[in-house]
């Protein structure tokens, strides 16, 4: 009987994810946009998910968090946002999903999210230049046309969460949190990693919330988090700005509701309604 309960629940939180592009729609809280980036030579299309009781000529701002891959992943994260934020564990905030790019048909995904070129993927090692896109182009965009407090997290998952990780190395305070679900560490023989060495050493007086997700088990070990956790526990990041989690029984999909809703939580942790 639990059991059943269980994939009832499951199967209702589903239909209500797989619709809730519908259910923006109604509500006039998802904005399509784009916005020419100076940075990258394109046009490059994002989606804006308002808050609930949003109102354009209120003086209250709102934090932002900034969801890669956002076609794809914006809707979930934003899902698990308003439920958190209705419980009052989270504020109120703006969902920036930042869509993929494609020429040709052909994704640029690893052109933008990975920091360093491999053979056995061409586009890859342009993630510099998709930090400064961030940093020149899109949150002076957003700030710009919303009501926006000076806190902002990056959610990624997947390559996505390796690049998050290589925006606080590259950028520390460009995000004030980073959220990364089940990142793929591993890539180019933990190049993020060997860079956490180097870097995290060097940065101090810094006041941001690191969130890291994984996959129990030989998962865990294979896509690399085993070995940044290694590294984060001598940064400064131990004293209570870090928090890694190895979720059982997740798949690399999955996992991403998982880590939306604890990393949310986790960063921010000291809010108070």
């Amino acid at each position: 009987m639990k059991q059943s309960y269980k994939k009832i629940f499951f199967l209702t939180v589903l239909i209500i994810l797989g619709n809730i592009n519908v259910i923006y729609s109604q509500e006039d809280r998802l904005i399509q946009d784009s916005l020419y980036s100076n940075v990258l030579n394109e046009q490059r299309n994002i989606r804006i998910i308002l808050p609930k009781e949003y109102k354009p000529n209120s003086k209250e701002t709102y934090d932002v968090i900034y969801v890669l891959d956002g076609k794809r992943v914006a809707g979930k994260i934003s899902a698990i946002h308003d439920m958190t934020s209705d419980w009052k564990k989270i504020p109120r905030c703006i969902i920036v999903g930042v869509d993929n790019k494609y020429i040709d048909g052909v994704t640029q995904r690893n052109r933008d999210l990975l920091p360093t070129n491999l053979e056995r993927s061409p586009l890859s090692g342009k993630a510099d230049n998709y930090i400064n896109f961030f940093k020149e182009d899109l949150i002076p965009y957003i700030n710009k046309k919303y009501p926006t407090s000076n806190r902002k997290t990056l959610f990624g998952h997947s390559h996505a969460g390796t690049f998050s990780m290589y925006t606080l190395l590259k950028e520390p305070t460009l995000f004030n949190a980073y959220i990364l679900a089940d990142p793929s560490l591993y890539w180019d023989d933990k190049y993020v990693t060997k860079l956490a060495e180097k870097k995290l050493s060097l940065i101090s007086n810094i006041d941001i919330s690191l969130f890291i997700s994984g996959r129990k088990g030989e998962r865990y070990i294979a896509m690399g988090t085993n070995a940044m956790d290694a590294v984060l526990e001598k940064s400064i990041l131990k004293e209570n700005g870090w928090k890694s989690v190895a979720y059982k029984n997740e798949t690399h999909f999955t996992i991403i509701l998982k880590t939306a809703y604890d990393g949310l939580k986790f960063v921010y942790r000291d809010f108070k309604q």
